[in-house]
């Protein structure tokens, strides 16, 4: 890495991403450790179809609840962990036969995901592989509009890359993540998924910033929905569906100090297949710095 290390704002780039993602392509330093606590609420009142259209099936609201946690015990290295709780209801003509779409909320801790990241290089570009495993914490429901999640193991591989654009642009940065991920196979069917991750940011200040992104991810397999109750499949659709989207948001970040940071994201669904079409994403969070600093 030649000994040297990322521009000052490039090290915070990665607060931009909570609540969405966590692309870091400049790991922070060694010694380095921060939590972070973060809420979203989604809503949704259409669903994808199979062919990229639009159905009202009822809407759906979630609210998740996440507390995150990375420490740095090398300049190269970065581990990261993470556990939500969601929040759910449903309300619409069209329910599964289940709790959750009752009407009412309900609430579960669904998946610790787990990852460990690696600074590969710094110059010309930064780029970080990284792996993650996703592990059910507990047998949860599945099936239905207002369902927590999948509850199925995964395994992520990935490669985050960023690039300053000091040179032509003076606080501006380009940041992506690659990530393929190995989703359990459920009653034969495989359904692995890969993800795109692109953001743009500038710092206006050392302590203010702002960022514009795009998501978009594609499933590998997988089932068109919805199916037939009678199909030997039903029970287990929502887990299996092809579910592809494009996504877009942006978000804002304010260093309040050196231990504490606060962020502000807007996402919404501009394309899909198969899937809930996300209306409104609103997420704030807040991290506490734990590093020691001098």
């Amino acid at each position: 890495m030649g000994g040297m290390r990322a521009p000052w704002w490039a090290l915070t780039a990665g607060l931009l991403w909570a609540g969405f993602a966590h692309a870091q392509a400049w790991l922070p330093s060694q010694g380095s450790a921060d939590l972070t606590f973060s809420y979203s609420d989604s809503w949704t009142t259409k669903h994808w179809t199979s062919t990229g259209g639009t159905v009202d099936a009822g809407h759906t609201r979630m609210l998740t609840y996440s507390l995150a946690a990375e420490y740095s015990p090398s300049d190269r290295w970065m581990l990261a962990a993470s556990l939500p709780l969601v929040q759910g209801e449903y309300h619409g003509a069209h329910p599964h036969p289940t709790y959750v779409d009752d009407g009412s909320y309900h609430e579960t801790i669904t998946d610790l995901r787990m990852e460990a990241h690696y600074q590969l290089l710094l110059q010309p570009l930064a780029i970080a592989p990284y792996v993650a495993y996703v592990l059910p914490t507990h047998e949860y429901e599945t099936l239905g509009h207002a369902a927590p999640g999948r509850g199925l193991d995964e395994l992520w591989v990935g490669v985050s890359m960023g690039k300053s654009l000091d040179r032509w642009i003076p606080r501006t940065y380009i940041e992506g993540r690659f990530t393929y991920a190995f989703v359990e196979a459920v009653h034969g069917v495989t359904h692995d998924k890969e993800n795109v991750e692109l953001a743009l940011g500038y710092f206006f200040t050392p302590y203010w910033s702002l960022q514009g992104y795009w998501r978009w991810q594609e499933t590998l397999g997988g089932i068109d929905v919805p199916v037939a109750p009678t199909d030997p499949l039903f029970p287990y659709h929502d887990q299996l569906a092809a579910d592809d989207f494009t996504n877009i948001g942006a978000s804002t970040t304010w260093n309040y100090s050196d231990h504490w940071a606060y962020s502000l994201a807007y996402m919404t669904g501009i394309m899909g297949r198969n899937g809930h079409k996300i209306d409104d994403l609103v997420s704030v969070s807040v991290t506490y710095d734990l590093t020691q600093h001098h």
